[in-house]
């Protein structure tokens, strides 16, 4: 089994209430439990952003320990989309743009 059905598993057995946050937090220890650093993990994180699942999109954005895609270009690309589909993930956008703005300075 490989890390993105892992996380699919995960993903639809998760407890009915369960917030996005409490799964993100799950993915976000494993990147430091495995071998290629999370790199799969960060994979499946950006193409989670770039779905049409409100749910994985929401579980994504709350990943904390990585940001993601290589340029703060490519995140505002996609954050753009992310906002135009889902209003509600507007600050949370901010949020993590500005992290990232601040750890580039």
């Amino acid at each position: 089994m490989n890390t993105e059905a892992i996380m699919e598993s995960l993903f639809e057995s998760r407890a009915p209430n369960l917030p996005a946050d409490g799964l993100a937090e799950v993915f976000d220890r494993l990147i430091w439990c495995l071998a290629d650093n999370g790199a799969e993990i960060c994979k499946v994180k950006e193409k989670w952003l770039e779905s049409d699942s409100f749910d994985r999109c929401s579980i994504a954005l709350h990943m904390n320990e990585t940001f993601p895609y290589e340029t703060i270009e490519e995140m505002k690309s996609s954050f753009d989309k992310i906002v135009s589909k889902w209003p509600q993930f507007s600050d949370k956008c901010d949020e993590i743009l500005k992290r990232r703005a601040e750890q580039n300075v």
